[in-house]
């Protein structure tokens, strides 16, 4: 199992999901915000209802569709009342799009996102066209993921929602302290991501958080990337108190005759971390 080590700082234009509370009591009500930017947990502008294929709250023995789903200003804005108490895991799968472009620019689009690896590793085996050819079609989705306790009852941080990209938290994220390791699995369509890059940070908690770019831009630069090992398997050491993400990017050759010549999917994850032991 692999942990994270060195430090970068992205540009990807991610797809996160931010509780207003990460516990609620019971007859209490879950506030979301989807946010989309290049810093966590910004948002540049809110992703519209009409995008989403799935929303979905799971406990440990219920799946249920979010319908309360509304924009407010750049932020996508989901709410819920749970009808039980006990750990439920809220996700959202974004539709794809196709953009049209050249090779260039797809290469250019790879760098700029945060996936130079994977634009090296195509060039090496071949599968990436040359600049000058024809152009091709990338089609790209997001989703997103996060847990909220609702009182205390059964746990189902465990539970899978089914995106095409997913990280598996192996450790209850809502226990998590500064110093613990969080474990989890990345999956791709049914199958673990070895040697997949993936990238983690953090920003103080605080009623500004959403909106302060300018202290996500600080927290940005001790942001950390590491690579799962052949299981899928990654750990990453929570450093310090606050509100955190795991985020990832993977990009595969699409099926043939399936509309595109590039899939890439992105995922992320979002938790808190307490300073109390």
């Amino acid at each position: 199992m692999l942990t994270v080590a060195s430090a970068t700082v992205l540009l990807a234009h991610d797809f996160w999901l931010v509780p207003d509370a990460f516990a609620v009591t019971p007859g209490g009500r879950i506030a979301v915000s989807g946010q989309t930017s290049s810093l966590f947990p910004t948002s540049l502008s809110a992703v519209t209802p009409d995008r989403i294929v799935a929303a979905r709250v799971v406990t440990a023995d219920t799946v249920v569709a979010v319908t309360d789903v509304s924009t407010s200003g750049v932020s996508m804005r989901l709410g819920y009342r749970p009808t039980k108490a006990g750990q439920h895991v809220i996700g959202v799968q974004l539709a794809p799009r196709t953009v049209r472009e050249s090779p260039a620019g797809f290469k250019r689009y790879l760098d700029r996102e945060g996936a130079p690896e994977a634009r090296e590793r195509y060039e090496r085996e071949g599968l990436l066209p040359a600049n000058g050819s024809d152009s091709l079609t990338r089609r790209y989705a997001k989703y997103a993921k996060m847990v909220v306790e609702v009182g205390r009852g059964a746990r189902a941080y465990e539970s899978a929602l089914g995106h095409p990209l997913e990280f598996m938290p192996l450790d209850d994220p809502s226990t998590l302290r500064v110093g613990d390791t969080l474990h989890v699995r990345l999956v791709m369509l049914g199958h673990s991501v070895s040697n997949g890059r993936f990238h983690s940070g953090s920003v103080p908690k605080g009623a500004t958080a959403l909106r302060d770019t300018l202290a996500a831009r600080r927290s940005a630069s001790q942001d950390v990337s590491g690579t799962t090992d052949a299981d899928g398997h990654a750990a990453v050491v929570m450093t310090r108190a606050g509100l955190w993400n795991l985020r990832t990017i993977q990009i595969i050759p699409a099926l043939k005759g399936s509309g595109a010549d590039w899939d890439v999917h992105w995922a992320t994850l979002v938790f808190a971390v307490s300073d109390r032991r």
